[in-house]
C-alpha cells in the first residue's frame, strides 16, 4: 500500500457520512464479527466501510485494515462511555446537517441524493444520527488521549525521509481561486409579501393552530419542516447572531415577531430551555428570485467583467467594490467546504465547488478569469466570476510543495503512536471478542489477547 495512504487510513478511520451509500451483496448473511465492550461490529458494517474506502479512490485498502480501524474506534467509544464523556444534541445536528449538505452538493440536489440512496432526507438523517454521535465521542476520546501533541519541522523532515521513494503519492493538479459574486436583487414587494405571510401564520398560531403544523406545511427549511420546524437543542455560537438574539429572548411557548437573517425571514417558537441551551421551532420563508432579477444580476457581472478585460478595473478592486459575498473580506478567496482550505483538487472541482463542470480549468492559466458562472450560493441563485489565483501542477509529494500535507501526516503518525500505546494497555482490561476468521489479518494490535 502507498505509505502515505496507509498512514492516513491508520489515523483513526472514523466512519464518515460519505456521499456514496455503499450497497452490500444482499445474499451475504449478516452477523456480529466483533465485540468491544458493549459495542458490536457487524459484517455488513465492515463491508459498508470497506466499499466506502474503495469508492473514495483507495483501491489498495484491505478489509483487515478497515476492521482494525473499526476495532480501535469501538475501543475508544467504549472508554468514552466509561469516562462519561457527553455530546449535545446540537453538536450532533450541526455535524449531521454539514455532512448532509455535502452529500446534497455531491449529488446535485436533495432529490437526486434521495433517489440515489433510496431514502428520504429524514430517513438518511435517522440512519446517520447515531453514527455521528459516536464519531464525536470517539474524537473527544482521541483528543483526550493525544492531548496537545505537536511535531517540529525536523520531525516532519525525518518522517518524510522514512517514506520509500516509490511509495510517495502523486498529487493531482490543484488550484486556488478568488471570486466576485453578484446576487439578484429581491424586490421590496417580495420581501413585504413574505413578512405578511409570516404574520398571517403567526396570527393563526396565536389563535390556536399548532406551530408544528404550519411549519411542516410552509417552511422553506425542509430539514426542520419534516420535524414540525423543530431544530433541537443548541447553544450560543451555533446559529447566526440575529437568530440567536431572538431565540434566547423568548420564554417557553412564546412566538417571536417576524425577523430577518441572511437566510430569509423567520418566526420562532421557544419549546424548552435547559441551562445555556434552547430548543426552538422555526418557520423560514426565503425570497424567490425571478428570472428577470437573475438576468439583471448576470448583466451586472458581465459589465464588471468588461471593465476588468478593458483594464479599467482590477479583479481585486472589483471584489472590494462590487462583490456581494462574505468572501470579499478575505480578498474573495473561495474556501473548499470539504477541507476548509483554499485548495481545490482538479479531480473533484465540481463536487467541491459546484456548477463548474462546464468550465475548462485545465485550459486556463494562472491569472485567467472565467465568464459569468451561475451557481447556488448559500442563500440563493447567483452569478460569479472566478479568477485562477494559483495553479500547482501534478507532482510527486515533496517537502517543498507539500510541507503542510507531510506535516499533517507526521502529526497523525505521532498521534497514532500515542493512541496505539494507550490501546495496548486498554485492550488488556476490556472485554473483546473477534471472530476467528480474522486471525490471519496480522493486526497491529493484539485484539485476540494472545500475549
Amino acid at each position: 500500500m502507498n505509505t502515505i495512504k496507509k498512514i492516513s487510513l491508520s489515523v483513526l478511520f472514523v466512519l464518515a457520512v460519505n456521499a456514496v451509500d455503499a450497497q452490500q451483496d444482499k445474499t451475504v448473511v449478516d452477523g456480529v464479527i466483533a465485540v468491544v465492550g458493549e459495542n458490536m461490529i457487524k459484517y455488513s458494517e465492515l463491508e459498508t466501510n470497506y466499499l466506502q474506502m474503495l469508492s473514495s479512490g483507495d483501491n489498495t485498502v484491505t478489509r483487515c485494515e478497515v476492521l482494525e480501524s473499526m476495532l480501535l474506534n469501538k475501543l475508544m467509544l467504549h472508554q468514552a462511555k466509561v469516562d462519561s464523556l457527553t455530546v449535545s444534541d446540537a453538536e450532533v445536528e450541526n455535524e449531521l446537517n454539514s455532512r448532509v449538505a455535502y452529500m446534497m452538493q455531491y449529488y446535485g440536489s436533495q432529490e437526486k441524493m434521495e433517489r440515489q440512496m433510496n431514502k428520504s432526507l429524514a430517513q438518511i438523517k435517522e440512519t446517520y444520527r447515531d453514527i455521528i454521535k459516536e464519531n464525536i465521542l470517539i474524537q473527544q476520546k482521541q483528543s483526550q488521549i493525544t492531548g496537545d501533541v505537536t511535531v517540529t519541522p525536523q520531525e516532519v523532515a525525518d518522517f518524510y525521509a522514512t517514506i520509500p521513494e516509490d511509495s510517495l503519492a502523486m498529487i493531482p493538479t490543484q488550484y486556488v481561486f478568488s471570486q466576485i459574486v453578484i446576487t439578484p436583487t429581491v424586490s421590496e414587494q417580495e420581501k413585504q409579501e413574505l413578512k405578511n405571510k409570516l404574520n398571517e401564520y403567526r396570527d393563526r398560531i396565536l389563535k390556536g393552530t399548532k406551530f408544528s403544523v404550519i411549519a411542516s406545511m410552509y417552511s422553506d427549511d425542509q430539514a426542520s419542516a419534516k420535524k414540525g420546524g423543530e431544530l433541537g437543542f443548541f447553544q450560543r455560537g451555533t446559529m447566526v447572531a440575529e437568530f440567536e438574539n431572538v431565540a434566547f429572548s423568548l420564554q417557553p411557548g412564546e412566538v417571536s415577531p417576524v425577523f430577518e437573517t441572511k437566510y430569509g425571514y423567520h418566526i420562532i417558537q421557544m419549546i424548552e430551555r435547559r441551562g445555556d441551551r434552547v430548543n426552538c421551532r422555526h418557520i423560514l420563508l426565503q425570497p424567490k428570485v425571478s428570472s428577470l432579477q437573475l438576468y439583471k444580476a448576470k448583466e451586472k457581472i458581465d459589465s464588471i467583467k468588461t471593465l476588468i478585460d478593458n483594464n479599467e478595473l482590477t479583479f481585486e478592486d472589483a471584489i472590494v467594490r462590487y462583490s456581494e459575498d462574505e468572501s470579499k473580506v478575505n480578498g474573495g478567496l473561495i474556501i473548499n467546504p470539504n477541507t476548509a482550505s483554499s485548495v481545490f483538487s482538479s479531480e473533484a472541482l465540481n463536487a467541491s465547488m459546484g456548477n463548474v463542470d462546464n468550465v475548462d480549468f485545465a485550459a486556463m492559466k494562472q491569472g485567467d478569469i472565467t465568464s459569468a458562472v451561475e451557481f447556488k450560493s448559500e442563500y440563493a441563485d447567483a452569478y460569479r466570476l472566478i479568477k485562477v489565483l494559483k495553479i500547482m501542477p501534478e507532482h510527486k509529494v515533496n517537502l517543498t510543495d507539500d510541507f503542510d500535507k507531510i506535516h499533517a501526516l507526521a502529526l497523525n503518525k505521532k498521534r497514532m503512536d500515542i493512541v496505539h500505546s494507550w490501546a495496548k494497555n486498554t485492550i488488556k482490561k476490556t472485554y473483546i471478542r473477534v471472530d476467528d476468521g480474522y486471525k490471519t489479518c496480522g493486526f497491529t494490535l493484539d485484539w485476540y489477547k494472545t500475549k
